[in-house]
């Protein structure tokens, strides 16, 4: 809880308010109770401000009301920054400020909401709750909605404690009620996980998920635990569990809601709705679409005013915030009538808002500062008639009629405070006339603070000011630079870090605040700005290398067997050979003509599950046949080809000698500090690779790999500026006259501040233009030159070029190709492709093409919003109304030329006032890029299309895709298309439409099923089992490889190459050896240990591919931290692989024992100490060696341990080195 101690005398750099009449009127006005009071005058920036300062001066939590979610996004981070300034908040502590999220859409969006959006509802409702709130923001409509009464909220808030006993199955009962997700393992926030007596939990309460062991319903201990390694950190003595949603859905209630409901919709018309709806309620589940249903049995009888204690309220504009209640009611009502019409379930709108009565009502219970940026006289309308509105027949909510809702009308007695807060003036990097303006501010007695995005840009700004003789200090750290306000006399200058959108004068307090926009015009837009979505910041995406450990496979998946090729799985299941050996667990493989093979779960590392960029079914290869021995020889055949190009061309690299560049310059540090953002992991170690090629004689040929979005662009501008400070000429070049403009407008506004000169050559210039361009490139007056293949044209000349940048080269066609090839021997050349490429191949490739991969989303990236739904007029009015609404662009795609038209003239009928373009493959390539341009330049709401948009445009206000007939594309085409939105920090949304489930076939069905689940960023690393990044795979080995690996699937196709890669380079290729190994003991994972499934298969799998000793160890103490302590079963498996270690690399074929002797069957070249098995047969009574390769070894110990420990022994004899020492 954030302590309520008002601040009586407001430290610097607010402690000059209180000496200047506007100043301590302010305070007056903040701290008295008078009902109303307004301030005039406020703009920008400055808005924020206000609410900051009234806690201050106050203690209390102020309510921020504005008038549209967009405002929200706008004003989100200065709120932020003023708070952090006036409360001298170091960096990393709470700020204690919240967002209360709308639900986008609203009650009639036929979809459920996002998890997030819920989750993040009920954190900032249970902070409200909690007094852990300075600064809460809300749209205009959330503070009229209906909510859950706060006792609904607090059942779901539960404090664990070591000792305490809880029942389990009601905690259970409890965690999915409130929003929690069960999977094994837990790996995001909001996800539980039960193993035995062991629940895992990650709730928002803790920084980490918890692991909670239970005897019976004792909690006998809580360990915080690493989402990556699964492994516990930290012991707690107690841990707390939030809600996620903002009341528990329980079984119960939802069969309530069911009897309710027959009641509510009898009429028949509503009949193929609900029966559905119905049947999941009545079961205890829940259903898409729950959240706007419930309220039938269940009333919403609170609203955030419930939430709050003694609070005060700041209204952002009081009559935009009534024109925003007045449209969201109108629409409401709007949309109820529609779908209610067409036969949906819907409750009426007085279900889900207040009426204007009951908020103002509210309202007037706390004392609210109105922002009334014009002033009181000109907001005044005649009030006169308030009194009682005449309500619609089908609902008491007065809006819906279209009635003014007069919530804040302009009072007659508030006292008004007209509050300067003029904008900055912009400079446009004139360094001159910010110097005179600096010099009139301090003569008029104005402390002046430079609030920069990032150290590096403050830091610059700071060096420049001094070169002007401005004293000037650099404090990134606030306590720091009040404590320096505090001790400096007046009118100084000072940077500082922070985000901060407008720069404003505040005379009141003798201060101006400047930002980088004003200085460089380097100016964000809206969709820019940076948004830290409540309830995000804990949200971890586990990004891991491309892995086959059996994390998604299930029955009926196809599988690769190295030995016998591709086979069907069929599950595990329980077998005994006969009644003198235990039971064992195998892996049914079935092949051609129904055939089934049988394979040891100690033996799992020879099979993958199989993964192919072909969408079409693989068939099922013969035991014992031929087939499959032919189709590894041919792949194999093809990759030596390739490899042996690949190799020839890197020879030929290695022996030109290039131009290195010097170590990074000051100016280097510069541009990359003014990066307002910090790098991922990934993008720092990917520049460290090309900083290293570029400063290498050999030429570079680098690719850089990376998901959509996730800042490959950066990372090759950092490479662009490295080499142009070498006095060398940079090349771009874009698969499309689109993409050569988005990038133009993106390096210019990225170099801004620099003398970097960018031209672009494309079709939107004329031809005169054009040859002045190539004129100046000649000459080397052009530093960085952008355009398509035009750029490999025989008139364009460089000066001096030095790095070639290439995006998407798999997107040029063949002759283009082979100019980039012959490039490739003379210049650097990176290569960055948007498509995912697999870490594994990745490693294959080690030393063919230098590779570099960016996994890690950036920081603020929000998951896409996945929505599957029926083809529904209500569901795509809907999206685009909701975008819209918002201020952004929507993509519908219908890949049907024939009805494209027919499609657009639906979506005009269905949100008249949006504009609408159409795109497709036969238009001509000007018409279309035509059409594109609008659509990137904002001159278009909705591009309907057809897949042209997979590849290519990069458009931040484009957050909502609407895909046609969703079941009829693949899985990685699915993933491409909806990768065209969420480019921003806003959420984005994605819309399925397919026909009647009736209609799916099962193929359909499961690939849609995975689409919704992996909406996750980065999904295209992550998840090996979808194999979406095949494509990738593909594009980067060429057509014919991708047709090799679609045919022997992609892990045994990596494996195959590095073979052929070491193989070519000369290094020496061993036999592999896998020891087969029968001891007749019980060695499997118990249901009991590990009852799902999928988890006791990967984790055979991992037991069974785990590199050495080392491995197992660590593999063994996770195991006892997850699930308990092993029983002998698992550990006789553990054992079973350590001593496969050991034989394997003995050169031991087999390990055989009958319960009295051992038999040891050896290669026939065995990398054993020869003289130490002949000691061994003498030394051991009863030993033999028959025909030089079989020994025989007597050994009658009854105990597993015991039998383990014999053979170690006597193979470490066998060891040459032990031998030997």
């Amino acid at each position: 809880m954030f302590t309520a101690t008002p601040q009586l005398a407001l430290p610097a750099p607010f402690s000059d308010l209180a000496l200047t009449p506007e100043g301590s009127e302010l305070l007056r006005q903040l701290r008295q109770t008078q009902p109303v009071s307004v301030v005039s005058g406020v703009t920008g920036s400055a808005r924020a401000l206000i609410p900051a300062l009234l806690h201050a001066v106050t203690g209390q939590p102020v309510v921020f009301v504005v008038p549209t979610p967009q405002d929200v996004e706008l004003l989100e981070a200065d709120v932020r920054y003023f708070v952090r300034l006036t409360q001298r908040l170091t960096a990393g502590s709470p700020d204690g400020v919240q967002v209360f999220p709308v639900v986008e859409g609203g009650p009639y969006c036929a979809t459920s909401p996002h998890p997030d959006v819920l989750e993040a509802r009920a954190l900032c409702l249970n902070r409200l709750l909690q007094g852990e709130s300075r600064v809460t923001l809300v749209p205009a409509r959330a503070l009229a909605e209906r909510l859950a009464p706060p006792r609904a909220l607090t059942v779901g808030r539960v404090t664990l404690e070591v000792g305490e006993e809880y029942p389990l199955d009601d905690l259970l009962k409890l965690l999915s009620g409130t929003g929690y997700v069960r999977r094994e393992p837990v790996m995001a926030l909001g996800e539980f996980s039960l193993r035995g007596g062991i629940l895992d939990i990650y709730s928002p309460a803790q920084d980490n998920p918890v692991r909670l062991e239970f005897w019976g319903d004792t909690l006998e201990s809580i360990r915080e635990f690493d989402i990556e390694s699964q492994r516990s950190i930290a012991r707690r003595t107690s841990c707390q569990v939030l809600p996620l949603r903002e009341f528990a859905t329980l079984p119960e209630g939802l069969r309530a809601w069911a009897a309710r409901a027959r009641e509510h919709w009898a009429e028949a018309r509503f009949a193929d709705e609900l029966r559905p709806r119905l049947a999941l309620a009545e079961r205890g589940e829940l259903f898409d679409g729950w959240e706007s249903l419930l309220p039938l049995a269940h009333p919403l009888t609170g609203s955030l005013f419930d939430y709050l204690g003694a609070a005060r309220f700041v209204i952002e504009e009081p009559v935009a915030v009534e024109q925003s209640l007045e449209k969201y009611a109108r629409q409401l009502h709007d949309q109820f009538t529609a779908a209610n019409d067409a036969g949906e379930l819907v409750l009426a709108p007085d279900y889900f808002l207040l009426s204007a009565e009951a908020l103002r009502t509210a309202l007037a219970r706390y004392p609210r500062c109105e922002l009334r940026a014009l002033g009181i006289t000109a907001d005044r309308v005649d009030a006169g008639f308030i009194g009682e509105l005449t309500p619609r027949e089908s609902s008491d909510n007065s809006a819906a009629a279209g009635a003014p809702w007069f919530l804040f009308p302009p009072p007659e007695d508030a006292a008004e405070l007209t509050l300067a807060t003029p904008p900055m003036r912009r400079f446009h990097g004139r360094m001159s006339q910010l110097v005179t303006e600096l010099r009139e501010l301090r003569q008029r007695g104005v402390t002046t603070l430079f609030v920069m995005p990032s150290s590096g840009v403050a830091e610059r700004v700071r060096d420049m000011l001094r070169e002007y003789d401005i004293a000037v200090g650099c404090y990134p750290d606030l306590p720091t630079l009040c404590q320096a306000l505090t001790e400096t006399q007046r009118a100084s200058c000072f940077v500082t870090v922070g985000s901060l959108l407008n720069g404003f004068r505040f005379p009141a307090a003798q201060l101006a605040f400047v930002v980088e926009r004003e200085l460089f015009d380097e100016a964000p837009s809206v969709e820019e700005v940076r948004l830290t979505p409540a309830g995000s910041s804990k949200r971890k995406v586990s990004v891991s290398s491309f892995l086959s450990d059996f994390r998604d496979l299930k029955v009926g998946d196809f599988v690769v067997h190295v030995n016998h090729g591709i086979g069907r799985f069929l599950g595990l299941q329980q077998v005994q050979v006969d009644h003198r050996t235990p039971p064992c667990e195998v892996m049914v493989l079935e092949y051609a003509d129904q055939q089934r093979l049988s394979v040891p779960v100690e033996r799992l590392d020879l099979v993958q599950k199989f993964s192919s960029a072909e969408t079409s079914t693989p068939r099922l290869d013969k035991l014992g046949g031929s087939a499959w021995a032919k189709t590894k020889a041919r792949a194999k055949r093809a990759m030596r080809d390739m490899t042996e190009e690949l190799l020839r061309l890197y020879a030929e690299r290695q022996l030109v000698q290039g131009v290195p560049c010097a170590p990074d310059t000051p100016w280097q540090q510069e541009f990359e500090d003014a990066f307002p953002y910090e790098l991922t992991r990934d993008q720092a170690t990917a520049l460290a690779d090309i900083k290293r090629d570029l400063e290498s004689p050999v030429p570079m040929d680098r690719l850089l790999c990376g998901d959509v979005g996730f800042g490959k662009t950066e990372v090759a501008m950092r490479a662009a500026f490295k080499v142009v400070m070498e006095n060398r000429q940079v090349a771009v070049l874009s698969p499309t006259t689109v993409l050569a403009f988005q990038h133009t407008k993106t390096f210019r506004e990225r170099f801004a501040s620099f003398p970097v000169t960018i031209e672009m050559v494309s079709r939107f210039r004329t031809a005169k233009e054009i040859a002045d361009v190539l004129a100046r490139t000649a000459r080397g007056e052009v530093d960085i030159l952008i355009g398509t293949h035009r750029l490999l044209s025989k008139d364009v000349t460089f000066k001096h070029l030095g790095l070639v940048i290439i995006d998407e080269e798999q997107r040029f066609g063949v002759a283009h190709k082979e100019k980039l090839k012959q490039l490739r021997r003379k210049v650097d050349v990176l290569t960055l492709s948007a498509t995912p490429i697999p870490r594994t191949l990745n490693l294959a490739l080690a030393g063919l093409r230098d590779m570099s991969v960016i996994e890690t989303p950036p920081r603020d990236r929000l998951p896409i919003h996945t929505v599957v739904a029926q083809f529904s007029e209500n569901v795509i009015r809907s999206a685009i109304e909701t975008e819209l609404a918002r201020g952004g662009q929507v993509f519908f795609v219908h890949n049907r030329v024939e009805s494209i038209f027919t499609i657009a003239e639906l979506i005009q009928r269905l949100a008249p006032a949006a504009r609408i373009g159409v795109g497709h493959g036969q238009m001509g390539e000007k018409e279309l890029e035509a059409v594109m341009m609008r659509f990137v330049n904002h001159e278009l709401d909705v591009l309907v299309s057809t897949t042209i948009i997979e590849n290519g445009i990069d458009i931040p206000l484009a957050n909502t895709i609407v895909i046609n007939h969703a079941d009829q594309y693949g899985l990685a085409q699915l993933y491409q298309l909806r990768g065209r939105v969420g480019r921003s920090n806003r959420r984005a949304f994605a819309y399925l439409l397919i026909p009647p489930e009736t209609e799916l076939s099962s193929v359909a069905r499961q690939r849609l099923a995975a689409i919704r689940e992996f909406s996750d960023l980065g999904s295209g690393f992550r998840i090996a089992a979808l194999d979406l990044e095949l494509r990738g795979a593909g594009n980067l080995l060429g057509g014919q490889q991708s047709g090799h690996l679609d045919s022997i699937g992609f892990d045994l196709y990596c494996r195959l190459l590095d073979e052929t890669v070491r193989e070519l380079r000369g290094m020496p290729i061993e036999e592999d050896i896998q020891t087969a190994i029968n001891l007749r003991m019980d060695i499997r994972i118990p249901e009991t240990y590990i009852a799902d499934v999928g988890q006791r298969l990967r984790t055979y799998k991992r037991i069974s591919s785990a590199a050495d000793d080392a491995a197992l160890e660590a593999l063994g103490q996770e195991l006892d931290d997850r699930y308990g302590p092993r029983p002998p079963q698992v550990i006789a498996l553990f054992e079973y692989a350590r001593l496969r270690h050991r034989a394997s690399a003995l050169g031991i074929l087999s390990l055989d024992w009958d319960g009295s002797t051992l038999s040891v069957r050896f290669a026939d070249k065995p990398h054993i100490d020869v003289a130490a098995l002949t000691r061994l047969v003498a030394e051991v009574p009863g030993a033999r060696l028959t025909g030089g390769q079989m020994l025989r070894l007597p050994l009658t110990a009854s105990e597993p341990a015991d039998v383990f420990a014999v053979i170690h022994g006597w193979l470490e004899q066998l060891t040459p080195e032990a031998a030997q020492g």
